[in-house]
């Protein structure tokens, strides 16, 4: 059976941060911490299995639930534009010091994992923007992803040079199952 309402996505960028965090809520996220010797200030709300800390609210009979360190934000600097999102300089998941927190598009938050962080606009290893280009990625929504060239031409580069003999032998038999087929 098709339903006629359309679905919402709440996953677009459009959409993130599209539920506004009740003054309640925020105060609530904003105080209930312990601190460390590192200067954060680790919420003291249950954390989700992504290791960020999550605090929810009821209005009008509607459950929300936001995580822990955008509603301390809210808090302090008040609503977050949408599209926007927040990014840990301390690294630390749990931790809700407004200090601690900065403002970034979702993309360039994506971008910062396992504990690195580089420039803005600029890769990994501190090429800029003009290096990106687009390949081919079925799984993702848009078909495509943006990478930088230079980078991904230093790794092919690299393989290669690790993997002579292996590419050699898969050159071989590509040319020997060309040359089967053709006879």
């Amino acid at each position: 059976m098709q339903s006629t309402q359309k679905q919402e996505n709440a996953r677009t960028p459009e959409r993130w941060n599209s539920t506004p965090v009740p003054p309640r809520v925020a105060e609530r996220a904003y105080e209930r911490v312990d601190e460390t010797e590192g200067g954060c200030w680790i919420s003291r709300y249950s954390t989700a299995s992504h290791g960020y800390a999550q605090i929810g609210w009821q209005d009008a009979g509607r459950r929300s639930v936001v995580l822990a360190h955008r509603a301390a934000w809210v808090h302090v600097n008040g609503q977050m534009p949408l599209g926007m999102t927040l990014d840990h300089l301390c690294k630390e998941r749990r931790c809700v010091n407004p200090a601690h927190l900065r403002m970034l598009p979702n993309f360039e938050n994506a971008r910062r994992t396992n504990g690195r962080d580089w420039p803005l606009g600029t890769c990994v290893n501190g090429h800029d923007h003009t290096h990106l280009i687009r390949t081919a990625k079925a799984a993702s929504p848009r078909g495509y992803r943006m990478i930088c060239g230079t980078c991904q031409r230093d790794r092919r580069r690299q393989w290669d040079a690790n993997n002579r003999d292996r590419r050699r032998q898969a050159q071989a038999a590509y040319r020997a199952r060309k040359k089967e087929a053709n006879a």
